[in-house]
């Protein structure tokens, strides 16, 4: 949930970064009150907050793992033994000198 968070945060971030400059001409939107722009970034990082206080007030009831029903469930993880994998150059023709590189994989 944390991960969701930081990159909401970031992709706005990086959206108002890219989004480009202002004019020479024109005024920044810190000197500008009462623009449309600066109302809209405004309402933008409003609703950002909010959405950032409603998810740091949620909680987590725990008390599940502690029922009879969820300590009585069975793992039943069934361990994958090590194998051997293919040839060291996939795409070389077959039989044409690429011979088996004896590579295992661990998991």
């Amino acid at each position: 949930m944390a991960i969701l968070i930081v990159i909401v945060v970031v992709s706005i971030g990086l959206f108002f970064y890219f989004r480009g400059k202002p004019n020479n001409d024109s005024l920044s939107s810190l000197e500008e009150s009462g623009t449309s722009e600066s109302n809209e970034a405004v309402e933008a990082s409003n609703r950002v907050v909010k959405l950032l206080n409603q998810i740091s007030s949620l909680e987590i009831n725990d008390s599940i793992f502690k029922t009879a029903a969820y300590k009585s469930l069975i793992d039943y993880t069934v361990a994958i033994p090590e194998q051997n994998i293919g040839r060291v150059n996939p795409f070389a023709p077959i039989g044409g000198g690429s011979q088996f590189s004896g590579t295992v994989i661990r998991r």
